[in-house]
């Protein structure tokens, strides 16, 4: 870890904003923005890119020209070319902890080739922002910087440190989020933390307000190697041993297993909010299972569901196959690849020994890739009402619920420090419509972007004592 030091030459860059209709009734804080946002979009940070470093630098520019300093920024070298960011926006009682805002500065990768439009420009185009990146995470990034930036070019100044914690890995190993997380709890002082990649809602394609969700809790991702392996032999002479059916054996095993369902209060909120909007059979199955989770009727509804089948349990599902190594000879081994999402708080452990006992003597279960387990953080009422207080601006009276996510977030190596994480998002996107995060052509509506920007600065104000 190390203090950066950096001499600034210049301040703002002059804005060009190109073909969008709002162009003329963009704010200041609107326009640097925009700036920003297409400085961190055409910076390449997938793994191999090691491009973190120059969008650090660039960073660092826009928060000094905005009064932050030295003492405030620490650039942490977390790998060979990567680095992770911390912002300390310092509060005006030393006696109350501070809120830590989270984001990733790393994407998934993209080949230009694959992609209508180049990956690494930000394009716009149909009311669109396009580019790897411009939804996850970088719309978060953006929007909790340029937020810090306005308030400390305002004077503003919070009751509590407000800190940023920028990973550069989160796609990947999440080596920088559990070095940022241990820094949070030894030396930051954290309370809790607002994660901007997780959590935002749903508009109608109307515009009315739907929905909006507080991400509280995630499923741990475990993943497990079944293999069975003997010597072999020639295949006109066939054996009762057979790896591949004896590794077949195993799956169906695996696939006719259910592990039993649960509940916790995240998805006790979730589900209560959702059973108002549910068709009867599935609200009454809601209900019934919410008032028992033995009922075995309402049980066998949400797990005929996929959404709620994720909701209610862990899941162990096959997803790769290896076996054989020529078509004239017995297979001297087989090999499934078993992805599990485990409840939270649960021990991988436990649910390892289930794996074990379940495919039974012959059958060896290995672990492939494990990154932690957490416990789901509890909801608190002051983060509800800055959540609400947040929407009320553009989606006033929007129903306000939490959820746990079946993926990972920088928030979970948090969580098992036991650090509260809420995942606050500022975007809504609109039913039907799919940013394609990860995927190719990725976007996010513009007009959703500037809104964004004000869920920020009103969720900040309020949690850390700017609204009277």
């Amino acid at each position: 870890m190390r203090k950066y030091k950096i001499i600034l030459v210049s301040t703002i860059c002059a804005v060009i904003i190109g073909g969008t209709s709002l162009a003329g009734e963009l704010t200041d804080h609107q326009k640097l923005s925009r700036v920003i946002y297409q400085e961190a979009v055409e910076t390449p940070t997938y793994a191999d890119s090691k491009g973190t470093p120059k969008l650090v630098a660039k960073f660092i520019k826009r928060l000094k020209a905005a009064g932050f300093v030295d003492d405030d920024i620490t650039v942490v070298d977390t790998a060979e070319g990567h680095q992770s960011l911390i912002v300390r926006y310092q509060g005006s009682d030393s006696n109350q902890k501070g809120i830590a805002f989270l984001g990733h500065m790393d994407v998934v990768t993209a080949y230009k080739k694959d992609w209508v439009l180049d990956p690494f420009t930000l394009t716009e185009k149909d009311g669109y922002f396009m580019g790897r990146g411009t939804a996850d995470n970088k719309l978060g990034v953006v929007g909790i910087l340029s937020t810090f930036i306005k308030l400390k070019s305002e004077g503003y100044v919070p009751t509590r440190d407000m800190v940023i914690m920028f990973t550069d890995d989160e796609e990947t190993g999440m080596v920088s989020t559990k070095q940022l997380a241990q820094m949070a709890l030894e030396k930051l002082n954290i309370e809790f933390a607002f994660n901007g990649d997780a959590g935002g809602g749903r508009i109608s394609t109307t515009g009315k307000p739907l929905i909006y969700s507080i991400q509280a809790a995630e499923k741990t991702y475990y993943t497990v190697t079944l293999t069975v392996t003997n010597s072999g032999g020639h295949s006109s002479r066939p054996r009762k041993d057979n790896a591949i059916y004896q590794l077949a054996k195993a799956l169906d095993k695996v696939e006719s297993h259910s592990f039993k369902p649960e509940l916790n209060e995240i998805t006790e909120l979730f589900m209560k909010k959702k059973s108002k909007s549910e068709k009867p059979e599935m609200a009454a199955a809601i209900m019934a299972f919410l008032k028992d989770q033995t009922d075995e009727k309402s049980i066998a509804i949400l797990s005929d569901n996929t959404k709620f089948n994720a909701l209610i349990r862990t899941t162990c599902v096959a997803t790769m196959l290896n076996a054989g190594h020529a078509e004239n000879a017995l297979p001297q081994s087989a090999e499934a690849t078993i992805n599990c999402r485990i409840m939270p708080g649960t021990d991988p452990a436990i649910v390892h020994k289930q794996l074990e006992d379940l495919v039974g003597a012959g059958v060896t279960v290995a672990i492939k890739s494990f990154t932690g387990f957490a416990p789901a953080s509890p909801m608190r009422n002051d983060v509800v009402a800055a959540v609400v207080y947040a929407n009320a601006l553009h989606y006033e009276g929007i129903s306000i619920t939490a959820n746990m996510s079946a993926g990972g977030t920088d928030g979970k190596e948090f969580r098992a420090l036991g650090i509260p994480v809420y995942g606050v998002g500022g975007y809504l996107g609109i039913v039907g419509d799919s940013s394609n995060a990860h995927g190719l052509n990725e976007k996010i509506r513009v007009k959703g972007f500037y809104k964004s920007l004000d869920h920020w600065e009103r969720l900040m104000k309020y949690a850390t004592g700017g609204v009277k």
